[in-house]
């Protein structure tokens, strides 16, 4: 999958899945603008992508902010076009329902689906006749539930995925395609850092594939989503889950116990 020649945002991309995305696609030829709050991650990000050969710019910004998300893509539009988009900015905390204030669930519905929206509008805006992709970053916890945050974060989730089919179907006349990967349990906490390793492995023997989702594995499916062996996919939600969703999350060892099989 080559995509040289072409410009990709990455919102979201100063860590975790947001910078492993950011540097697949600089790997594959592309020149990537990492944006994220975090001003330190993105200059991290960039600067790990240009010292290997690749081509990106620091672009911080909070995607809340409709005005700088538009004068984003007017500067990709000016200096060669904007291509590809992936929404990879989120956050998270965790709290029940009764702990949770009206404040701290504005935040999460503010940058994890509102920010995806404002997003998908600037870039939309601005990509040519050949049209695009644009490529959103749920989870699991859209059809299943928000074990590590809260209804808040499940919530947006669920809700990106009507987002994004809408989207799909209003954008597609523009030749713009609009999906959405869901990683499954991963490695990597939100915002930086691994998770404990013990913690990791008691979590891989309950996945089908015995093994947590990387970061890589979701950047990947990104890459595959915007690349043109993609070019009749639009709408879809993918998880990439290790296979978490076959199950609902069963005890996997436990299953196999019952039925005197050995894993």
């Amino acid at each position: 999958m080559s995509f040289a020649d072409k410009t990709v945002l990455v919102t979201g991309g100063g860590s975790g899945i947001g910078a492993a995305v950011a540097q697949g696609f600089a790997r594959a030829g592309a020149r990537v603008i990492v944006s994220d709050r975090n001003e330190d991650g993105v200059a991290r990000i960039v600067a790990a992508i240009t010292g290997t050969g690749g081509q990106a710019l620091a672009r911080p910004l909070d995607v809340t902010d409709a005005v700088a998300l538009d004068a984003l893509a007017d500067e990709a539009a000016a200096s060669g076009g904007l291509h590809h988009a992936v929404c990879c900015a989120g956050i998270a905390s965790r709290h029940t329902i009764p702990q949770m204030s009206a404040e701290q669930w504005r935040q999460v519905v503010d940058v994890n689906l509102t920010g995806v929206f404002l997003t998908m509008k600037a870039a939309a805006r601005v990509m040519g006749a050949e049209g695009g992709s644009i490529t959103a970053i749920s989870s699991i916890a859209a059809e299943h539930l928000a074990y590590l945050s809260g209804v808040h974060y499940a919530a947006t989730k669920s809700a990106l995925t009507g987002l994004v089919r809408h989207s799909a179907f209003e954008l597609g006349r523009r030749n713009i395609r609009v999906n959405a990967v869901a990683p499954g349990p991963m490695r990597n906490r939100m915002g930086g850092g691994d998770i404990p390793d013990d913690r990791l492995a008691s979590a891989a023997r309950n996945l089908p594939l015995q093994r947590v989702v990387e970061p890589e594995d979701v950047a990947d499916a990104c890459l595959f989503l915007a690349s043109a062996q993609a070019r009749a996919i639009t709408g879809v939600y993918l998880p990439v889950d290790c296979g978490f969703l076959t199950g609902r999350g069963v005890a996997y060892k436990p299953y196999f116990d019952l039925h005197d099989e050995e894993m």
